[in-house]
């Protein structure tokens, strides 16, 4: 449904040149969810913008469905009025001196071929039915709260029908709350709607609980592709673990390949670590493990199995409310640990430390 191919595109600044996207690649299938990943200057808004036509790539083709949007070999570039796409943007660009709807009325009625009265009432009336806005029509925009402006916005983008829908940080200026309730409400709304979606974030929860595929973006390059489970689970570079969430990360050599069945081992500063099959790596190489906080495992002295674990010293604790950091030296380092908070902990003791070798991701950078 979009395919982006070898995009790149170069700006001229007071520095000289500068390539903010350098060889994109994407490809969206019908009803997909994709979300484009990264940290501020990353590319991911100028990559979504080339998709809009709100910006020209230096080079690279991009489609939708069928039809080429841009090429820049054959010198072809589709205005972005005649592309098959809705957008909802960070600011939601809602026009303050409208009501609800004519905000949403208005693509309709800048179309051409001319909409009939009759058919931009319907297909209003049920763009707002569908975000939860029946009633509104009248109010004037201004009028609305955070949350509401913000389906406004989506009920505008989807009211064109197309088969493409873009999001540009829509949650972004929101409070928390809100946030995490109109992130699955979202979804489910593009879902129901069987629209594909392109979504852009700098926020890893937005991206790991909306996303069917996540691309995360560095430096105007897609670094990591996969599902959100395994770019949370098996991020292959030290970048992507730590941008998507919290991780320990150590140094080590493998002393023993991982074999079947057989977990391998690799020696840290936390001492020896187990890793499975899945962490691919060969006997003698350099590697750098991570594990998340969640994955790491605090055994207290006299229960089962805390004498076969590795021990360690509870440094300190920070209560988060639904869970406890605890911050834990292990050999000659230290690692995050992160327990339910009934479990209990006591800073200066002793505690069995225990990592899973499937929680271990051996990373390639």
């Amino acid at each position: 449904m979009i395919g982006i191919h070898d995009l790149r595109v170069r700006f001229d600044s007071d520095k000289g040149l500068v390539d903010a996207v350098q060889g994109v690649n994407i490809d969206v299938k019908p009803g997909e969810f994709y979300t484009l990943l990264g940290p501020s200057g990353c590319g991911k808004t100028t990559t979504l913008r080339c998709l809009a036509g709100l910006e020209t790539p230096t080079g690279g083709r991009i489609t939708i469905g069928d039809t080429v949007v841009h090429d820049t070999k054959r010198g072809l570039t589709i205005p972005t009025h005649k592309r098959d796409i809705g957008m909802v943007f960070q600011s939601y660009a809602i026009w303050p001196h409208l009501t609800v709807f004519e905000n949403v009325a208005f693509p309709l009625r800048e179309a051409r071929p001319k909409v009939p009265e009759a058919q931009i009432e319907a297909r209003v009336g049920k763009a707002l039915e569908l975000v939860q806005l029946g009633g509104y029509e009248s109010r004037p925009a201004p009028f609305l709260s955070g949350g509401q402006q913000q389906r406004l916005a989506l009920a505008r983008a989807i009211v064109r029908e197309a088969s493409v829908v873009l999001f540009d940080e829509p949650l972004s200026n929101l409070d928390a709350k809100l946030r995490a309730e109109t992130r699955l409400e979202l979804r489910h709304l593009v879902k129901r709607l069987g629209m594909t979606a392109l979504y852009v974030t700098h926020d890893q929860t937005e991206a790991l609980t909306m996303a069917d595929r996540v691309a995360v973006m560095r430096d105007g390059r897609i670094v990591q592709e996969a599902t959100p489970t395994e770019i949370y689970k098996r991020p292959n570079s030290r970048f992507v673990a730590s941008f998507i969430g919290q991780c320990n990360f150590a140094d080590g050599t493998v002393t023993a390949a991982a074999r079947g069945a057989e977990p391998g081992l690799i020696d840290t500063a936390w001492g020896p670590v187990r890793f499975d099959a899945a962490a691919d790596a060969a006997t003698g190489a350099k590697v750098t493990i991570a594990v998340r906080p969640e994955n790491v495992r605090l055994v207290a002295n006299g229960t089962d199995g805390a004498a076969d674990v590795p021990q360690g010293e509870v440094i300190d604790t920070v209560f988060l409310g639904e869970s406890v950091e605890c911050r834990v030296r292990l050999g000659n380092s230290d690692l995050v640990a992160r327990i339910h908070p009934d479990q209990p902990v006591e800073e200066g003791k002793a505690i069995g430390v225990m990592i899973r070798p499937k929680d271990v991701a051996i990373l390639s950078t």
